[in-house]
């Protein structure tokens, strides 16, 4: 299979992934021009704990326009956690012309290594740039010694009484907007998960809408595994938007795709705060 000739914004795009002996997915089909498109409703690296896996994330969007057209895109993104905790998201970030002119994807790879605390990302690409893979340290999490403040005037009780009113309105417009239900448990390919779906109402002349808009968001999440294995978001003034998790494998990934690919330079970047120079 090709690339394609062309790098559309507004198409269906099959982004097809094989995965190697080396357990690296590999990007083959098409570009999509918007950074990061696919990325999903889930960041691996947001969860603590959870049993290890490696997965396909496909993203559908889909919007009707008050012509009669549509619009329509389907992505992928390759994610993987180890018992570690290290996780790992590939997703393509755009299109590049390669050296032959023709149109490449560029895949951006970041991997979060909680036990090390560094992030690690490099991007592929075939037009001939460095192959540089970027190491940054995350500051330690030992609590600092508060900063002292210089003193502030008393607040005014009127005042804070004010903010609490509006606070307290605005708390109780979005109770009357919003109604939350238990969907149960629903089994995905051998996988037990817990859904919820939310419906916010949004009153007509709200937003300037003549009529009432009524947005949907639905998740199916499984404690077992620390994962949202679907997510729906469906908001008539911005599409539909389906995440979904596809051949989900559980067990250890392959070390190996944690790392970048061969050939790649590590280069460390200094972060706010961290002691250190990049190489």
């Amino acid at each position: 299979m090709h690339p394609r000739r062309t790098c559309p914004a507004v198409a269906t795009i099959a982004l097809a992934i094989a995965y190697l002996p080396s357990a690296r997915a590999q990007f083959i089909d098409a570009c999509v021009n918007s950074p990061m498109m696919g990325m999903g409703a889930y960041d691996p690296s947001s969860a603590k704990g959870g049993a290890p896996f490696n997965a396909t994330v496909k993203t559908t969007f889909e919007q009707k326009l008050p012509e009669g057209n549509a619009i329509r895109r389907v992505t992928h993104t390759h994610q993987a956690r180890d018992s570690a905790g290290r996780t790992i998201i590939e997703a393509i970030g755009g299109c590049v012309p390669g050296e032959d002119g023709e149109m490449r994807p560029l895949i951006v790879a970041n991997v979060n290594d909680p036990i090390a605390r560094t992030r690690l990302n490099w991007i592929v690409n075939e037009n001939g740039q460095p192959k540089v893979a970027n190491l940054m340290h995350f500051p330690d999490s030992a609590p600092r010694a508060p900063i002292p403040q210089a003193a502030r005037p008393a607040p005014d009780p009127a005042q804070q009484a004010q903010r609490l009113r509006v606070y307290q309105a605005q708390q109780a417009r979005l109770r009357a907007e919003n109604h939350t239900e238990d969907l149960g448990t629903r089994d995905f390919n051998g996988i037990a998960a817990q859904g919820t779906r939310t419906t916010r109402t949004i009153p007509a002349g709200e937003e300037g809408n003549d009529q009432p808009l009524v947005v949907f968001t639905e998740t199916w999440r499984s404690k077992e595994l620390g994962l949202t294995v679907m997510a729906i978001d469906d908001d008539p003034r911005r599409g539909r938007t389906t995440t979904e998790y596809e051949d989900l494998n559980l067990g250890e990934p392959d070390p190996s795709l944690f790392a970048p690919p061969p050939g790649y330079t590590i280069k460390e970047q200094p972060q706010p705060g961290i002691v250190g120079t990049a190489n």
